[in-house]
């Protein structure tokens, strides 16, 4: 009786870790990162592309070389602008920890990183951006956060 709840215990133990941050949460995959995505704009910015013909369109209009249409999956591609930057040394990556679907909306975390004021960049206008796949699940709308909880996107998911 003892082993049998032991067992059952280290079973309900195992399982709550295996879910824990950065595990159980949606599985977000970064599949493209350019450091000129072409944006005029300084404002951040998140998109949606439902497939890889809008994403295509996109990529052409802003002439993206690291992007290609053929990185869409069926859940489309979310594309997160970090606005264009004076300097080299501004960097925005996915933070799975940070990223969660509650009442119908997907948050992405974003670690937004800039140049020490001190830092050797170079001089050359940058416009980062990531492109990732969407998980699988139930939302309309996307939010994306950095890592101080601050909003620097939103975009609605469209059929």
């Amino acid at each position: 009786m003892t082993r049998s709840l032991f067992s059952g215990l280290l079973v309900l133990v195992l399982a709550g870790c295996a879910l824990g941050p950065g595990r159980g949460g949606p599985s977000a995959k970064v599949i493209g990162e350019s450091q000129y995505c072409g944006t005029t704009s300084q404002d951040s910015n998140a998109l949606y592309f439902g497939n890889p013909t809008e994403f295509g369109n996109w990529i052409d209009y802003r002439s993206i070389s690291e992007f290609s249409p053929s990185m869409a999956s069926p859940d489309g591609v979310i594309v997160v602008e970090m606005g264009q930057r004076p300097t080299g040394g501004y960097s925005v990556a996915l933070d799975k920890n940070k990223t969660a679907i509650e009442n119908d909306t997907l948050t992405i975390g974003m670690d937004w990183k800039a140049p020490r004021l001190d830092a050797a960049v170079s001089q050359a206008l940058i416009a980062s951006c990531v492109a990732i796949r969407p998980p699988a699940g139930e939302y309309d709308k996307v939010r994306v956060v950095d890592q101080l909880g601050n909003l620097r996107g939103e975009a609605n998911i469209t059929p």
